[in-house]
């Protein structure tokens, strides 16, 4: 089933109405956040990931559903979506340049990764992991991309050397390297201090951070709970799982206290799940030291209510202190709760988006 089928017989149509509704709405006068005009809107393609992988959408498609949103900014999953990847054929990256040009979007982001173990096989040495991403740098360049979030390795660990070698062709090249500030990376702690050595160390400008609001979730995503649920999960599991959560301990004591409760798939699977989350910890405060070496924001969410909120995450929080910050580059949305829901209901990423940006535009003051 296409989408755009499923939009017009589903009843999670609502908030498409509403968002039509938010475009007619005369522009209300920004109150709470008035610099927040300086912050973009956009979206990861990531997002799409679901219909994309089951072909209901196209790449084309995708970057449509963008512009009917109003968003400006795209990031573009390269491994997936670059016929011979890193090196397509010229023809296709013009036809990426029509396509952005036809849209009247702008590549905020690449996001890659640099498979250090070799599809499983064998752990890159230092410089094929160097060269690796030198090809992705290169292919940001011939994208138009600015930025590129390479993956490289566990998600708190740093690779410093990594990219420190590869900042002469991100210069070259004019590309920022962001590695991604991810759950359950801790604010402050050696991920960032070493990644800001570093940037103080040489002086470039050319290595930075790409933020994802999942560091800020401040209770389990629902959807991620109901499906261990539907796994077996026991009510008093998942009690003590999202407390302990909320109460910020560590995550090898809440898979110890559950094992001893009962070690069910769905017990364990929700136990194993819950470290991947904030930690809650985090505050909007902490990007201070950061901020201004933050050139691209994963707006994650994993469920937009019908209030069109996000359940787990506090964006009407986050995003004054954003612009108190100063931030002025895009927040591209990024949704992730489909993987919770696949095996009970259709997918419909795009409504989920759409919802998320009523809730940017009603927060950067654009509409009431």
């Amino acid at each position: 089933m296409k989408r755009r089928d499923f939009l017009a017989t589903s009843g999670l149509a609502l908030s498409a109405s509403l968002y039509r509704g938010a475009i007619a709405a005369p522009a209300a006068k920004p109150n709470k956040t008035p610099s927040a005009s300086k912050i973009t809107r956009g979206v990861t393609l990531y997002s799409y990931q679901e219909e994309y992988y089951q072909h209901a959408m196209t790449l084309e498609d995708c970057l449509a559903e963008l512009a009917s949103i109003g968003a400006t900014g795209v990031q573009l999953i390269a491994e997936e979506m670059v016929p011979n990847y890193p090196n397509p054929p010229q023809a296709w990256v013009d036809h990426w340049h029509e396509m952005l040009a036809k849209y009247h979007l702008t590549p905020t982001n690449l996001d890659t990764f640099v498979d250090i173990y070799l599809g499983g096989h064998r752990n890159m040495s230092l410089q094929e992991s160097v060269d690796t991403l030198v090809g992705q740098i290169k292919l940001a360049n011939r994208l138009g991309f600015k930025v590129v979030r390479p993956t490289t390795g566990p998600v708190e660990t740093p690779a410093v050397e990594l990219v420190e070698r590869a900042l002469p062709d991100a210069e070259k090249y004019d590309v920022r390297i962001a590695p991604e500030i991810h759950a359950p990376i801790p604010l402050q702690g050696n991920y960032i201090g070493s990644y800001l050595d570093l940037i103080h160390r040489t002086g470039t400008k050319h290595m930075g951070f790409t933020l994802d609001f999942g560091v800020f979730c401040k209770r389990l995503p629902r959807v991620m709970v109901d499906y261990w649920v539907r796994r077996g999960a026991q009510p008093a599991v998942v009690d003590y799982v999202q407390k302990a959560f909320e109460n910020a301990e560590p995550g090898d004591k809440i898979m110890a206290a559950v094992q001893k409760i009962g070690a069910t798939e769905g017990n364990m699977g929700l136990a194993g799940t819950s470290w991947g989350y904030g930690p809650i910890t985090n505050t909007p405060a902490m990007l201070k030291p950061m901020a201004p070496f933050i050139y691209n924001i994963h707006g994650k969410f994993y469920e937009m209510k019908d209030d069109l909120t996000e359940y787990s995450i506090p964006y009407q929080e986050i995003i004054p202190a954003l612009v108190d910050l100063g931030y002025s580059h895009s927040i591209d949305s990024e949704y992730e709760g489909q993987r919770w829901t696949q095996d009970v209901i259709i997918t419909d990423s795009c409504e989920q988006v759409r919802r998320e940006h009523v809730m940017l535009r009603r927060l950067f003051g654009e509409i009431a």
